[in-house]
């Protein structure tokens, strides 16, 4: 079963942004990167605590037209905004990967054996 899967590639890189690695030191394009990455996830834990509350609002409406249109319009809102957030991640990491021309050689490229 060994010769299906060589290596996991996702287990290499270090994800952990609150410790900036040597790339972002000294530069100001690694600093800005990891500041708006933890802007985003800022950002996106509160849209899903959003959710949350507004889905309870919206079960517990107990037959209250207000509370249920509330409710509606805020799970509506909050996943617009996880959408939006998640638009401006990837549009970023594109504005930047142009920036620098796409000389990321940190992540290797998974080749067919």
């Amino acid at each position: 079963m060994n010769w299906l899967v060589e290596k996991a590639y996702a287990a290499e890189r270090d994800w952990n942004i609150l410790d900036p690695s040597e790339d972002a030191t000294g530069s100001l394009g690694g600093t800005l990167d990891h500041v708006i990455t933890i802007i985003l996830m800022i950002a996106g834990a509160l849209a899903v605590i959003y959710l949350i509350y507004s889905g309870i609002i919206y079960i517990t409406a107990a037959g209250n037209p207000d509370a249920a249109k509330k409710g509606q319009q805020g799970v509506i809102n909050a996943i617009i905004g996880i959408v939006i957030i998640i638009a401006v991640y990837f549009i970023i990491r594109v504005a930047m990967g142009l920036g620098t021309g796409f000389t990321d050689t940190t992540t290797p490229i998974p080749t067919i054996p």
